[in-house]
């Protein structure tokens, strides 16, 4: 092997060759504005004979095959004609053959049931190799090249909204799902349901528009059409009550909590009507179990962000699979389903006390699913904040997604006498909410503040240590929604504030209304300054 170097015209008229780097022509060619008929950049000659020492004599070997080889016969060249502008009609290119495994008839030819002896050319029995000839007049083709534009089920826009809604949308739904229902089955029914599909389009719609910017027409359109089919399928509900009618509400009910500052909640009332119609779906199995947790949580949603009571018929959660499995999901599960108890219980009729039996129930189920939680729901880093470093909030690492989604280990504060109850975030803030009977101190009321800001700091530091777990996000703008006036040191303030504006560009979740209710919420208690700080 030798490198190529110069052209040939030049060669022939023994002058220089100058070649630019990286041009393609040679100088001389370049100035004479003639074809430079560059050499390959290596070129390869045959070698019939090597030299190697043998002995410590050098030897000559010839490259000869020995006259006792056996040789097999091998196929002719694949002769193609070119059917592009390229070529001519008639002309032929040869490729030399590459060994095959046969391959089956041509779609063609099954679809017409054409036998061997219809295409000589192309079968030559099994003791024959197979020689295959492309020609103008038959081709063959995957079963992939037989699709058309024609033949796609949606339109382009609808595609890319559909696939914007399972890489984006569906994982919301799916985070306490093993089986991913609202990225898998969920897609599969919209094909089959135009109702579902409609539904689909319109979030998916909405939730691209507010990242644009843009207008939401398109997503109110889907919606409008989505509606009429819903409500004529309502009319039938209580003698047709089907899991698609339960997709489609949900879906909703994301849709309408897309605009926070003007939800109107019309689809958490359907939901709560259907879900408690289908008074099995929560222990089916299968997309409607996956629905009706999906509905418990938006339920959570809105009693803890717009202190609404829970309407769900609680008893259809207890069968469910959830508290047989041990698995991370079931986990989260469980404990929401706890926090929805506890929120059912406050806010059912608020000042009245709850009864302690109660309580003291709720306390050791909570006791028992904390000693007997995934060991993955232990962080494997913990960093505490650091105010002095302008570092608010703490990070803690986790492993597992629902683990990230709900925090965990806080204190809900007292039953009726010093009994203390461990539980999640958005449980404390509920039972914090409610209102006893008796006034509290100003001291006590100054420590149970300090104990909701310590929460809430480390639920926003949660969410912020697990970026790609977007639903823990969710549970701390809603925390800070309710809470967030607790939080009185300034980098706190301004860490909240930048948490917000993070979740509305990355999420699309409406947070700048938040922002402004909690910015006055902190000048007024300031002018107050009831902390004495």
């Amino acid at each position: 092997m030798r490198v190529g170097k110069g052209c040939g015209r030049c060669r022939n008229r023994h002058i220089r060759c100058v070649i630019p780097k990286g041009a393609t022509s040679c100088t001389p060619c370049s100035r004479l504005n003639r074809d430079c008929q560059l050499d390959p950049r290596f070129q390869f000659k045959p070698v019939r004979h090597v030299y190697q020492k043998s002995n410590g004599a050098p030897a000559r070997y010839d490259l000869q095959w020995d006259q006792g080889q056996i040789w097999v016969d091998v196929t002719q060249p694949v002769t193609f004609v070119l059917e592009a502008a390229s070529g001519s009609p008639g002309e032929e290119v040869f490729i030399p053959p590459e060994p095959v495994t046969p391959a089956p008839l041509p779609l063609s030819s099954l679809l017409l049931d054409e036998t061997p002896e219809q295409y000589p050319e192309i079968y030559h029995g099994e003791a024959n190799s197979r020689v295959v000839e492309h020609r103008s007049q038959i081709t063959t083709s995957s079963p992939f090249t037989t699709f058309s534009e024609d033949d796609a089920v949606l339109s382009l826009r609808e595609a890319s909204l559909m696939r914007y809604f399972i890489q984006r949308l569906a994982p919301w739904a799916d985070i306490c799902d093993i089986h991913c229902n609202f990225s898998t089955e969920v897609p599969r029914r919209a094909l089959e349901n135009p109702m579902v599909l409609k539904a689909i389009l319109a979030l998916s719609s909405r939730h691209d528009a507010i990242l644009a910017n843009d207008s939401d027409l398109e997503a109110s359109a889907y919606h409008g059409e989505c509606l009429e089919m819903l409500i004529a399928a309502l009319n039938e509900a209580e003698t047709n009550c089907d899991e698609n009618m339960l997709i489609a509400v949900v879906i909703l009910r994301i849709y309408e909590e897309l605009e926070n500052n003007t939800d109107q909640k019309f689809h958490l009332l359907g939901s709560n009507r259907l879900v408690n119609l289908v008074s099995r779906s929560a222990c089916s199995g299968g997309v409607a179990e996956a629905v009706s947790w999906q509905f418990l949580r938006q339920a959570i949603y809105a009693s803890v962000v717009q202190y609404q009571p829970l309407q769900l018929d609680m008893h259809n959660f207890e069968s469910s699979t959830m508290f047989q499995r041990s698995d991370d999901a079931a986990c989260a599960n469980a404990i929401i389903y706890y926090c929805a108890r506890i929120l059912q219980l406050c806010c059912d009729q608020p000042g009245r006390i709850v009864d302690r039996d109660t309580w003291v129930y709720i306390s050791d189920h909570v006791a028992e699913w904390n000693r007997n939680k995934p060991t993955t729901w232990q962080p494997i880093r913990y960093q505490a904040p650091n105010l002095a470093a302008e570092r608010p909030f703490p990070e803690l690492w986790m492993i597992s997604p629902p683990s990230g989604m709900i925090p965990k280990g806080v204190a809900l504060g007292d039953l009726t006498t010093d009994q203390t109850l461990s539980c999640w975030n958005a449980v404390l803030s509920f039972r914090l909410m409610s209102k006893p009977c008796r006034r509290r101190e100003p001291a006590a009321d100054l420590s149970q503040k300090k104990t909701i800001a310590e929460h809430l700091v480390m639920v926003i530091g949660l969410s912020l240590s697990n970026e790609s777990v977007e639903n823990a996000y969710f549970m701390a703008s809603h925390l800070l929604h309710r809470f967030g006036y607790c939080l009185r040191h300034k980098v706190e303030q301004q860490g909240a504030i930048h948490f917000l504006n993070r979740v509305e560009s990355h999420l699309g979740w409406r947070t700048s209304w938040m922002m402004r209710e909690l910015e006055e919420q902190w000048i007024e208690l300031a002018a107050l300054d009831t902390w004495g700080l």
